[in-house]
């Protein structure tokens, strides 16, 4: 399972999102946990490098809780922001989290980036916390929560479907952060996206529990 406890962060200078969801909502939406705040921490350390890339649109792939464009909408001012998800009470949870944190997103229900040909060559900062468990094919689609965590095989099966595509989707500058684990084998990511002549390179990792959490 995909959730972690969140580490004491006291000392941290990170801007935390507000987060208006409750337990009901966490009941289909995946509640923010390590990997969520890993993420956040990743492009806090990176946010200087964004804001010279004078990004035009930011696009969240499975934005969940909504907290991670959130949390980067208040902080790199300029772009469109476009968050994506499959799971309608992920939308409308999102919905709520961009209207308290006072962010202006698009939202979009669909199925990673289908029916959005209108993105391709555009997505100056594209951002992916797939379902990276890995688990049995039919756990992927059994409910909405556990379309948010299970990943299938190497728990690839959904990032796979995206990096499939991934360039023709970036723009010139774009750059994706993915989250994954070390079953995911990121080095074979890395080496199959250098065929398509994209760099990789780990942002940040951090242990959770017996797993490895990296930001791609």
């Amino acid at each position: 399972h995909k959730k972690h406890p969140r580490p004491s962060m006291a000392a941290s200078s990170r801007f935390d999102p507000i987060i208006p969801l409750t337990g009901d909502d966490f009941l289909h939406v995946y509640e923010p946990s390590e990997d969520s705040f890993l993420f956040m921490d990743a492009l806090g350390k990176d946010l200087t490098a964004l804001q010279s890339l004078s990004p035009s649109l930011v696009v969240e792939l499975g934005c969940g809780s909504g907290c991670v464009t959130a949390y980067l909408a208040r902080q790199l001012l300029g772009p469109s922001y476009l968050a994506i998800d499959i799971n309608p009470h992920a939308l409308l949870a999102s919905k709520r989290t961009f209207e308290a944190n006072q962010v202006s997103v698009e939202l979009v229900q669909t199925d990673l980036l289908a029916g959005l040909g209108r993105l391709k060559h555009s997505v100056d900062i594209m951002l992916f916390n797939p379902p990276y468990v890995p688990t049995p094919k039919e756990e992927m689609t059994s409910s909405h929560i556990s379309m948010s965590w299970a990943g299938g095989d190497r728990g690839r099966e959904v990032t796979d479907r995206l990096l499939e595509h991934i360039e023709e989707y970036l723009s010139e500058q774009g750059r994706l952060y993915l989250v994954a684990l070390d079953s995911n084998d990121p080095q074979e990511i890395a080496k199959w996206m250098k065929t398509k002549g994209l760099l990789t390179r780990v942002v940040m990792k951090r242990q959770a529990g017996i797993e490895r959490l990296m930001i791609l």
